[in-house]
């Protein structure tokens, strides 16, 4: 299993939620496991939500509120590094981050909006190829084992999604003084497994865990 590509992008997530946070301050002052479930067959088209974005990148897609910038980076790399770069000191060395790491990221997308905790909500897609023997359990297990010591898993289990059978994963953590939240839905279609990412402070995941799971069921693998 090869997870730590993906445990790696959770580590860079890390510093994105923090620069975010900084910035945002100083412009203010100036589990357990359920059983896994055979994947269902998605349906023939993506679900739209009106007025509401669509983000695509090596044919995946998600919707999220109009808020939101970014997308597929090995496209619009250099667009959403200006957009970051515009934003200050401390968004430029997030805009470094992304730059350096485009290829790993299948869509990277930020909200615009950024709430009173001053952190960045950020939400970001990632695939990766398993062997068949790699159920969405085994993962989820390998996953939960290999995390970074400032992890803690608050719940995982398997969801039904609109189109999909889902691991859910919750996740908090503590760095720096930032008390970020994430929820990670873990998708396995055949030999490739995606994982959709949204991120944002803990004092602000409850008031926007509606949208994320709201975004999730456009998710679209485009298979």
């Amino acid at each position: 299993m090869k997870n730590k590509k993906f445990l790696s992008l959770l580590c860079l997530l890390l510093p994105i939620l923090i620069l975010g946070c900084q910035e945002s301050k100083t412009s203010q002052n100036q589990a357990s496991s359920s059983p896994v479930a055979t994947p269902s067959t998605p349906s023939p088209q993506p679900t739209t939500i009106p007025g509401w974005k669509k983000f695509e990148g090596r044919g995946a897609q998600l919707q999220l509120p109009e808020s939101y910038d970014g997308g597929d980076l090995s496209k619009d790399l250099d667009a959403i590094v200006q957009k970051l770069e515009a934003g200050g000191s401390t968004f430029k060395q997030t805009a470094q981050i992304i730059k350096q790491n485009p290829s790993l990221f299948v869509i990277w997308v930020f909200d615009t909006k950024v709430g009173k905790s001053g952190v960045m909500t950020n939400v970001n897609v990632t695939t990766e190829a398993v062997v068949s023997a790699i159920t969405l359990d085994i993962y989820l297990d390998l996953f939960a084992k290999q995390l970074p010591k400032e992890w803690r898993i608050v719940e995982q289990k398997i969801v039904s999604l609109d189109r999909y059978q889902a691991g859910q994963t919750i996740t908090e953590f503590t760095v720096s003084g930032v008390n970020g939240k994430q929820i990670i839905y873990t998708i396995k279609e055949g030999n490739n497994i995606w994982n959709v990412t949204f991120s944002t402070s803990a004092d602000e995941f409850a008031e926007r865990l509606p949208t994320f799971q709201k975004s999730i069921n456009t998710f679209w693998g485009g298979s």
